[in-house]
């Protein structure tokens, strides 16, 4: 009887964490590049195997956010654990980065990523490709606002918090937490176990699920790190959006908030209006004080639509709040590098507001509409050939006549599967089908 040991499946692959190791470099251009051949970017599907491809993968992700990581920290980023308190890193905890200075500023901007992306990261195709590690990360973003002001009165910088709503699952061997796709590809017990299982001690208190860290951000962290008078303005990217708005649209949470809140821009999100129940917060702080910014074809900051939405384009516009362009055609995890300069000024925008003055969205005239496209048929009547034309007008003459006699009706309709032909036309369709090597009916 055949008898296979655990000891005899194949071992999970490994890769180092290195960049170097795996054979990756970061060139001039801050763009990643293969050692061996520096034209060429990551190259995913260099073995049979997909657990291969996707252990390297999750090893040259990991090794990418450390370099991500420490440009942050050179910036001024402070990584923290949450739940708040935590101290023992060999305990389930969720980082997240905040200002050093944080504590000082009077405007503070909070940032949350999507729920699929690594902390610190936007978009996997630009940090590993064409753009760079910057571009495609949160360092741009942060270098960004780290130029605005926070007031008219006050020419320093934002604070900046970025939440993590992507990694909040804990990986005890690693002493940190993954996303579902990192998860996937940590290592197991063979190269052919089916996945790693997501069980209790793979949970975070306070931060097990993104609609609770978006909760501890709020009731916690912010009122932790912040000055109780600091203005907050908000950016949710993709997913991040349903939760965040949910949050906010809780009467007793927005009572707490709506002071304090200067603004929420949305980049790629699609939560609709008529699932949030709080009339202040959906027809005050939404029409007046939000912007949503969605991939389309066309230029970054068009307006696509107002609060109440525009029946004349495909793109989703019942949000409640004044859409706009983002200037990225496919991908939501691109919009904020495509649109950064728009949305990231239109933050500064409010910021600037005179001081006494209560910052409002402008009317918007929205003249956008999907572009309509001729479907009529083409007159292809220049293009007929004569003589075919006249052998047509022949049979449909000998199909009314036929039909008149039948029915008495002129008018007749002719049936779709059926076509009159001449004799001349029987012995040319038989000399046809001869020449193609099809064998005659003599029946």
């Amino acid at each position: 009887m055949f008898r296979r040991k655990w000891s005899g499946l194949p071992a999970d692959p490994d890769f180092p964490v290195d960049l170097s190791k795996l054979g990756y470099f970061i060139n001039e251009d801050d763009e990643v590049r293969a050692i061996d051949n520096p034209d060429n970017y990551f190259h995913f599907f260099f073995n049979r195997n997909p657990r291969w491809n996707e252990r390297q993968r999750y090893a040259f992700n990991q090794a990418l956010q450390y370099v991500i990581w420490e440009r942050l920290e050179k910036l001024g980023l402070k990584k923290e654990l949450l739940p708040l308190g935590t101290l023992d890193t060999n305990k389930p905890h969720v980082p997240i980065f905040v200002s050093s200075d944080i504590a000082t500023k009077s405007r503070v901007v909070v940032i949350f990523g999507e729920t699929v992306q690594d902390l610190g990261v936007l978009a996997h195709r630009i940090i590993g490709g064409p753009g760079g590690i910057n571009k495609g990360s949160m360092v741009s973003v942060v270098s960004a606002l780290q130029k605005q002001c926070s007031s008219p009165s006050d020419p320093t910088s934002p604070g900046i918090i970025l939440a993590n709503m992507g990694e909040l699952i804990w990986y005890p061997e690693g002493k940190r937490t993954l996303s579902r796709s990192a998860f996937a590809a940590a290592p197991m017990q063979s190269a052919v176990h089916y996945n790693n299982v997501i069980e209790k001690g793979n949970m975070v208190e306070k931060n097990s699920s993104p609609r609770m860290h978006v909760g501890h951000i709020f009731q916690e962290v912010i009122p932790h790190f912040t000055k109780d008078d600091a203005k907050i303005d908000i950016i949710v990217l993709g997913s991040s959006a349903d939760y965040v708005e949910e949050f906010l649209d809780l009467p007793p949470m927005w009572n707490v908030w709506k002071s304090r809140v200067s603004c929420l821009a949305i980049v790629g999100g699609l939560y609709p209006v008529w699932d949030l129940k709080n009339d202040e917060f959906v027809n005050v702080f939404l029409r007046n004080k939000a912007r949503a910014y969605v991939t389309s074809v066309e230029p970054a900051g068009m307006v696509i639509s107002g609060p109440e939405g525009n029946p004349k384009t495909t793109t989703f516009t019942q949000m409640g709040c004044p859409i706009f362009s983002s200037g990225e055609p496919n991908y939501t995890e691109t919009a904020l590098i495509a649109g950064s300069e728009v949305i990231l000024g239109w933050l500064q925008e409010v910021a600037m507001t005179p001081e006494g003055q209560d910052y409002t969205n402008p009317y918007f005239h929205v003249d956008f509409a999907d572009p309509v496209f001729d479907t009529d048929e083409p007159d292809w009547s220049p293009w007929q050939n004569e003589e075919l034309v006249g052998q047509k007008d022949e049979h449909d003459k000998m199909w009314t006549e036929q039909v008149y006699e039948k029915t008495g009706d002129p008018q007749g309709e002719k049936p779709n599967l059926f076509v009159l032909r001449g004799d001349e036309d029987n012995e040319q369709a038989k000399k046809e089908n001869v020449k193609m090597g099809q064998v005659e009916d003599k029946n």
